[in-house]
């Protein structure tokens, strides 16, 4: 069923019936197509996430969160905002804050909302201090955007009205990426442990020139949607979360999330390739 089927339906539904409509429509997209915004008349209760094992969060629990008047959806419990003093006291005292500086100097709001693998690649391909192409946006000044994104890429691999439609799962990504003069590392979360995850997100933000991007599902997080791509910017031991630089940032804000979340949301699978999310490590491609 396409999105917009999928609305008319609902409309035809009870409130229990629309909540499961919505949250159906949402596992199935590959990345962070959009939703149907909720209403306050049948906006369920919000429910907490604590005690949350590493396993999947049921989407009643995703959807349950309530939609504010205005600004980002709340923050779920066990995530910490990097504007909170929590949330800056570990980025400032981890030493795997590195790819957090350059990062947040380019840090980008996707541009609709199924681009957010766009926009989490255009802060990489910033911050890595490549050359950079001619802009239509900034004819004077060399500079990867959104709008010019695939302007490189070949369009069997991704071009713009299809990754509009239903995002980018990882291999097409890592795929696209190629156009680019970095080097691109694939892992499928299904590939690796726990342990091994952890590794390459604590070596990722330990030095800076190389930058992990996180294709997970917003569900097992306990926030509300599917998949998504965003930055991961640094990596705290005590609390072993990492710091998740959401490009869409009119929905959540920077957050600290533990590492059992996001691997859980890696692994989660994707619907179009029918195989695990994970990370994408990019880097500056050596002579």
């Amino acid at each position: 069923m396409s999105t917009d089927s999928s609305i008319r339906a609902v409309g035809r539904r009870s409130a229990a019936g629309w909540l499961a409509a919505i949250m159906a429509s949402a596992a199935a997209l590959s990345a962070c197509a959009p939703l149907p915004p909720a209403t306050s008349q049948h906006g369920a209760q919000a429910q907490t996430v604590a005690g949350f094992s590493g396993q999947s969060v049921a989407p009643a629990t995703a959807a349950s969160l309530p939609r504010p008047a205005s600004g980002p959806l709340p923050v779920p419990a066990g995530l910490v905002p990097l504007m909170q003093p929590e949330g800056q006291q570990r980025l400032m005292s981890t030493a795997y804050n590195q790819s957090y500086w350059p990062l947040s100097q380019y840090f980008e709001t996707q541009r609709n909302e199924a681009w957010c693998s766009v926009a989490t690649s255009v802060m990489a391909l910033n911050a890595l201090g490549i050359r950079r192409p001619e802009s239509s946006e900034y004819p004077d000044f060399p500079f990867f955007s959104q709008q010019d994104f695939f302007r490189g890429i070949d369009a069997q691999v991704a071009n713009a009205a299809q990754v509009s439609k239903e995002g980018m799962t990882l291999d097409q990504l890592s795929a696209a990426l190629r156009a680019f003069p970095v080097e691109v590392t694939k892992f499928h979360a299904s590939d690796l442990t726990l342990e091994q995850f952890r590794d390459l997100i604590r070596d990722t933000t330990s030095r800076r020139g190389r930058f992990a991007l996180l294709n997970f599902r917003r569900m097992e997080i306990g926030e509300t949607g599917g998949g998504h791509w965003s930055p991961l910017a640094a990596y705290d031991a005590a609390s072993d979360s990492a710091l998740l630089l959401d490009v869409a940032r009119y929905k959540y804000p920077a957050v600290w999330v533990p590492l059992a979340r996001l691997y859980a949301g890696a692994q989660a699978v994707d619907s179009v390739s029918h195989l695990s999310r994970g990370l994408l490590i990019i880097g500056v491609r050596a002579n």
